[in-house]
């Protein structure tokens, strides 16, 4: 599928510094996007209106993938940057114009680009190995993953000093032109120009269903959107109650930031791990080592709920989440035929991203009634099943079918 010869080649370069920089801008919106709403309506209420705006659209990505393996890769992911960076800069223009953007136009801008962002998604991920060597996927994704998670807590950083000294619009607008600078990098980025859509028929919906049959031809690969489906909904203790821990043990705002930017750090160090030892580390066992890992940090904080435990567990699940998503994704890279990619991430990634949303929403009633270290408990408990689980997956199936072999015979 690729004819790159070494990771080191001058697409995936300009790919990793365009997804870098974006990455960037995308942090600088994400904290700003909250206090434009949050500074308009004075309402928690309306800014979580505007973040399920941006992401309803990853409903509809299994349907997004299909379309995303009909076409060259080029088409979404251009699109996708230019939508993403013309709403943005839009967005961030009206705010210093206007001073307030109606909420429609917000909320129409955040569902557009959440749009633009379920065909962007699995796109990308399909693009990883027709960049690099097939023997280089592991080092290529643990780069990325920790180039974009450092670009991310730069981001980060930078997000709360510009609204803070400027605006909330002046973000938002930079995040827009890095989205147009991707865009313009990735013109320069050689890519795949035509790609048989495997299995299509008539329509999106039976490509689709050919993409649910590959998959269920191994049964690693039909377990594996569980495995992000739970990975999302065990985070949600990191979003509820660790600020309300934080508050408790006397940290506040400034004890999130530390457990943010720790967690982020580790994650980073995950990244250098795969970038260092490549192939060396088995992906499926790697995968079930951050499972493992993140179940043990989980019931560490629940049993040692005191600060020092709480910042170096979050830095350990940072390096376990990374552990665990690096390999994840080597492994359907290497696993899946080029013209499935599109599908079968787009159907991890539709899967993946309803785990938060459903995970707080039955939380919610318990959550003032609960003391905080059980929900740490929870979660241990979930990752220990989930780890339980995938070995039990790679054990009944200690041989990966050849599903390239199988759709050529197919």
């Amino acid at each position: 599928m690729t004819t790159a010869r070494t990771l080191w080649n001058r697409s995936f370069l300009l790919w990793l510094f365009a997804t870098a920089q974006s990455r960037m801008g995308s942090a600088l919106s994400g904290i700003a996007l909250s206090f434009l709403v949050l500074g308009q309506t004075g309402s928690a209420r309306a800014t979580a209106l505007t973040l399920a705006c941006a992401l309803a659209p990853n409903l509809l990505m299994p349907l997004m993938g299909a379309w995303v393996d009909r076409v060259p890769l080029k088409l979404p992911l251009i699109g996708a940057a230019l939508a993403q960076g013309l709403l943005q800069v839009t967005v961030g223009g009206l705010a210093l114009a206007w001073g307030e953007v109606p909420l429609w136009a917000v909320n129409g801008a955040a569902l557009l680009s959440g749009l633009a962002n379920a065909f962007a998604q699995p796109a990308g991920s399909a693009a990883v190995p027709a960049l690099v060597p097939a023997n280089q996927l592991a080092r290529a994704n643990g780069l990325l993953g920790s180039v974009s998670q450092g670009a991310w807590l730069l981001g980060t950083l930078a997000g709360g000093w510009l609204v803070a000294a400027l605006s909330p619009a002046v973000a938002i607008g930079l995040d827009g032109v890095s989205f147009l600078l991707m865009a313009g990098l990735l013109t320069q980025v050689v890519l795949p120009q035509t790609r048989g859509s495997a299995g299509a028929g008539p329509g999106l919906l039976a490509d689709l269903r050919a993409g649910l049959q590959l998959m269920r031809r191994s049964i690693t690969l039909s377990f594996t959107p569980l495995i992000g489906l739970l990975l999302n909904a065990t985070l949600a203790p990191l979003l509820v109650v660790v600020p309300k821990l934080m508050l408790t043990l006397g940290a506040g705002a400034q004890g999130y930031g530390a457990f943010l930017a720790l967690e982020a750090a580790g994650m980073v160090a995950a990244g250098v791990l795969f970038t260092v030892l490549g192939n060396r580390l088995p992906v499926r066992r790697a995968t079930a080592a951050g499972l493992l890992l993140t179940a043990v940090t989980y019931g560490a904080m629940w049993a040692w709920p005191v600060l020092p435990v709480v910042l170096t567990g979050s830095a350990v699940l940072g390096l376990g989440f990374g552990i665990l998503n690096t390999p994840l994704n080597t492994l359907l890279q290497q696993l899946v035929p080029g013209e499935y990619l599109g599908r079968v991430f787009s159907v991890l990634g539709m899967v993946s991203s309803i785990g938060m949303p459903l995970s707080l929403l039955l939380m919610s009633p318990w959550l003032d009634r609960v003391p905080v270290p059980m929900w740490f408990a929870a979660a241990a408990c979930l990752q220990g099943l989930g780890a339980v689980a995938w070995i039990l997956v790679v054990h009944s199936e200690r041989q990966l079918p050849d599903l390239h072999t199988a759709e050529a015979s197919g």
